[in-house]
């Protein structure tokens, strides 16, 4: 079963490290520790979360390639 709230709980995070990491970069290696935590918390909804950022979207992709297959044929 998955944790649905953990989507509102990351965008309020989302919306905190972009005030306070403007390096974008950076962001993407803290978001690719927070979203192997929250996923290991049982969470299964961060594609709700994509396009809040677009370095929360690059750390998604690395961490799972698989999901971005379609988009790149």
């Amino acid at each position: 079963m998955g944790w649905a709230c953990g989507s509102e709980l990351f965008g309020s995070v989302i919306e905190v490290l972009k005030k306070e990491i403007p390096e974008e970069e950076a962001r993407v290696r803290v978001y690719k520790k927070l979203i192997a935590a929250f996923e290991d918390s049982d969470w299964d909804t961060q594609d709700e979360c994509r396009g809040d950022d677009p370095a929360y979207d690059k750390a998604l992709k690395v961490l799972h390639p698989d999901w971005y297959e379609d988009e790149e044929a």
